[in-house]
């Protein structure tokens, strides 16, 4: 005959490396102290329904060493343990309804908005190229195995709802507020969205797109040429708007609670890298001693590690940022747990802040993608050859396009970090009033 299971006995009880163990209770029959080869314990219950042998599991035990939490598990368990038999008694089935319970929770996951994305990203995306900027564009990446979400983009704003529940309303203002800091982006994340709702449409997840006759964001105009310096070809262009900008970035930053905003523009400026690059840097991908920083292949647009050159500049920027000891790591950061997001609030401010170093004079309109631009026309300024800009910006068209980026190996290391290092001399001298009438050239010998 089982014995009483007591506070004392428990405590007592120790695994059986070549066996699971389970202990019945001599007072409440069905109930069950459960060890596993491996030491964990728990609880569960043993009855028949319908002539079946069957098993309802109570949760694992928590008490460890202490014989008064033991003693207090132990009454909860018998408790439970005796409803759970009262109704079986009475003719129900727990166990049954326990699993029928958890198939309804399955069955509610499997199209939630996240799940349906991974889903997609396994089956259609993965075999396809560009895997890595689809699933940036949905608002996903993955790192050492688990899913990253972006707050700001679909995943991150509907990983939780049910697909079905996702509104044409709730897809336009996504891409409206994309198209705010950064048009041409917002366009490749509708022709993403789009793509990933005809795909649930005919894997019959949904019945239609809510996508369907959504118009894109942005008008394109492949030949945008916004920049914030001055241009030979554009009369009354100057030096001006990048001084602002960076006049901005030190205000924005020294106001209480901004978060470290104004680094993070004055580094895209810096290195000429895309916004979520950036944004998503983590201290890992740094080496100080090197003066390097090395974007992943799951973070870069085209899927290859990218390694950027950091001038000292770029350094002296880093060094500014204060850390966040979190077991992201990353450099731009409110929390330490998620990189900064909410740009369409920070370009407002950044607007603001510009628009009071101007003065009287307006300034255009402009994005955050046109800093990108900004530092490839200012490279060509500065005489920097057009392959070596382009590797500096991770470009895979232009001059390594087809049948040379097969044969063309070189990383031009050399030339990416002198390129940048003229350009940071260029910016600090201009924001500081001097490069307007002082160029710095590229090195000839790297030209």
């Amino acid at each position: 005959m089982a014995k009483a299971l007591t506070a004392a006995s428990l405590l007592k009880l120790k695994a059986d490396p070549s066996r699971r163990r389970e202990i019945a209770d001599g007072i409440l029959t069905g109930l069950y102290f459960v060890i596993q080869p491996t030491g964990r314990k728990s609880w569960a219950v043993r009855y028949r329904a319908s002539g079946i042998p069957k098993k309802v599991t109570l949760g694992n035990s928590l008490f460890g060493d202490d014989a008064d939490a033991a003693g207090e598990e132990l009454t909860r368990i018998r408790r439970e343990a005796a409803h759970i038999l009262d109704r079986v008694r009475r003719g129900e089935d727990p166990g049954a309804e326990k699993q029928a319970a958890k198939r309804e929770v399955k069955d509610e996951d499997r199209d939630k908005f996240q799940t349906v994305v991974e889903r997609y990203l396994k089956e259609y995306a993965s075999k396809r190229r560009g895997e890595t900027e689809k699933a940036r564009l949905l608002g996903v990446r993955l790192q050492d195995g688990e899913w990253i979400t972006n707050p700001e983009r679909a995943v991150g704003l509907w990983g939780d709802k049910r697909i079905q529940d996702i509104t044409r309303r709730d897809i336009r203002e996504h891409l409206e507020k994309l198209a705010a800091t950064a048009p041409i982006g917002a366009n490749r994340t509708f022709a993403e969205l789009r793509k990933f709702f005809n795909w649930t449409v005919g894997k019959d997840i949904l019945t239609a797109s809510p996508m369907t006759d959504l118009q894109a964001p942005s008008e394109e105009n492949n030949s945008r040429n916004r920049i914030l310096t001055r241009r030979k070809e554009v009369p009354g262009s100057s030096d001006n708007e990048l001084r602002w900008l960076w006049q901005a970035c030190k205000a924005y930053d020294g106001a209480a609670g901004r978060g470290p905003f104004g680094l993070f523009l004055q580094l895209l400026v810096m290195t000429g890298q895309r916004r979520s690059e950036v944004a998503e840097m983590t201290w890992g991908e740094i080496d100080m001693e090197a003066a390097e920083w090395t974007i992943p292949a799951a973070r870069s647009k085209n899927g290859e590690p990218h390694v950027v050159p950091l001038s000292k500049q770029a350094l002296a920027i880093l060094r500014a940022v204060p850390r966040i000891k979190s077991k992201a790591g990353y450099v731009f950061t409110t929390g330490g747990e998620s990189p900064i997001s909410g740009f369409s609030r920070m370009k407002l401010r950044v607007d603001k802040l510009m628009a009071k170093s101007a003065g009287e004079t307006k300034i255009a309109d402009w994005t955050l993608h046109d800093i990108r631009r900004t530092v490839a026309a200012g490279m060509q300024r500065l005489g920097v050859r057009m392959e070596v800009t382009e590797k500096v910006l991770n470009h895979k068209s232009g001059s390594f396009r087809g049948i040379a980026a097969i044969y063309q190996v070189d990383d031009y290391a050399d030339e990416k970090r002198a390129a940048l290092d003229v350009w940071g001399r260029f910016v600090m001298e201009l924001v500081e009033g001097k490069a307007a009438q002082n160029v710095v050239p590229f090195p000839q010998a790297l030209a």
